[in-house]
């Protein structure tokens, strides 16, 4: 069953054992030089003019233990701080390693792997899935274990898009519940 907007309300509002994010560490990805930089805002940027300077937004989960039997899905949500322009669409990858600190270089580059899905960004309110491409985590699906370490990427679709969040209060989360 895929968790929409409305279900995920829901279930805030009814109280179930629901909490997020999953240890996130979040960073800035320059497509253009592989630099990853720290991350005070989540940012994804796209211009025609940047030349090949891209920004996409890399983030680490981290599994607790308190996931052990529960169901988790991805919740994008934007307060009324962020800003989007141009399209305001997503794409969500897993990567194939969770990034590394802070460099002036990633080599091999970004290691995307699976593209998950595509969003749409809204100001104050939880994005939607456009498209979906895999079910793990766009839809309710069982938590990995306790300790797993996963990897994503969100990245602008076309190329005029700009989307910013302060990540202490918004952002791309898992969320998991019994």
């Amino acid at each position: 069953m895929l968790v929409s907007n409305i279900m995920l309300v829901t279930l805030m509002g009814i109280g179930c054992a629901l909490a997020s994010p999953l240890g996130t560490s979040d960073g800035v990805y320059n497509t253009g030089t592989g630099s990853i930089a720290p991350a005070p805002v989540g940012v994804v940027s796209k211009f025609p003019g940047d030349r090949g300077q891209d920004t996409t937004t890399l983030l680490t989960f981290t599994y607790p233990p308190e996931v052990a039997g529960k169901k988790c899905f991805f919740a994008f949500y934007l307060d009324s701080t962020a800003s989007v322009s141009g399209s305001g669409k997503l794409d969500l990858f897993s990567s194939l390693n969770p990034a590394p600190d802070i460099t002036s270089g990633w080599g091999p580059g970004n290691q995307r792997d699976q593209h998950i899905g595509r969003l749409s960004a809204c100001v104050g309110d939880f994005a939607r899935w456009d498209a979906i491409y895999d079910s793990y985590l766009t839809e309710e699906t069982d938590c990995k274990a306790p300790g797993t370490v996963e990897g994503y990427e969100l990245v602008g679709v076309y190329d005029d898009d700009f989307v910013s969040w302060n990540p202490s209060v918004a952002g791309l989360e898992i969320h998991y519940y019994n």
